[in-house]
């Protein structure tokens, strides 16, 4: 059997039917539950569409499987750390402050959204992934993935090989984070029951969105120094993170 051959994966989802479009035609979402169902939707329709996806690709997508998962692993240890740093240097500055304040319970917030990941079959649920060849579109806002009477998308570029949880989750800790008041067990359930997967897919998506991502994220970047914020600015970004992290839900 010949092997089909596509420069870009958004090549073989417009043979599949998807239209790539410049922009979403939507006035203003509401975003409510009943919205987040139909997204939900929208992203099965367009998983239907890439499982299984045996062709060749010139230009290859990224297997990020458990990507995210390692890199909040990686960013607790690092948090470890600095603040080990601090017991041992003493606090230099007002971001160091709030490290050595609120890092313990953030560290011991994201052991446990991890320690329930495992805990939900997470091996499990790489195997099979692995197994369908499942692949993620990365960006499910409402201005990238629209579904009327076509599935349309604005941009693949963030396309990758990866558990289609990944979708819903990526979807849900953006609007948690955006203080957006949902039932996020209720979406998680609503989501797998479309998708046809069990409860321990719906205990790995809560774990996940309990993940203090906005702290550890401001943590990292001023590691690594890239943004060239004072040290007050920083202090001010991660007060900020505290409260867009809200609540855990575990």
């Amino acid at each position: 059997m010949a092997i089909s051959i596509y420069n870009e994966f958004s090549d073989y989802m417009m043979f599949k039917g998807i239209k790539n479009v410049g922009e979403i035609e939507s006035k203003n979402i509401d975003v409510t539950e009943g919205a987040i169902i139909e997204q939900f939707r929208a992203i099965y329709a367009l998983h239907e569409k890439s499982l299984g996806f045996n062709g060749y690709l010139r230009n290859k997508l990224n297997n990020n499987t458990g990507k995210i998962i390692e890199d909040y692993k990686i960013s607790i240890k690092k948090l470890d750390g600095d603040i080990n740093n601090i017991k041992r240097y003493g606090s230099k500055n007002s971001f160091e402050q709030l490290i050595a304040k609120y890092g313990n319970e953030v560290i011991d917030r994201g052991q446990r959204c991890i320690r329930e990941v495992y805990q939900s079959d997470y091996l499990g649920i790489i195997t099979r992934s692995m197994r369908r060849c499942e692949i993620c579109l990365g960006n499910t806002d409402f201005q990238n993935l629209s579904k009327n009477n076509f599935i349309e998308v604005v941009s693949f570029k963030d396309c990758s090989y990866n558990m289609v949880e990944m979708d819903c989750f990526l979807l849900l800790s953006k609007l948690k984070r955006k203080g957006v008041k949902l039932d996020f067990h209720n979406l998680a359930q609503e989501f797998c029951y479309i998708e046809g997967l069990d409860t321990s897919s719906s205990k790995f998506l809560i774990a996940l969105i309990s993940y203090p991502h906005e702290f550890m994220r401001c943590c990292n970047k001023h590691r690594a120094g890239k943004k060239k914020w004072n040290e007050e600015r920083f202090s001010e970004k991660l007060i900020k993170a505290l409260i867009q992290d809200g609540d855990s839900l575990i």
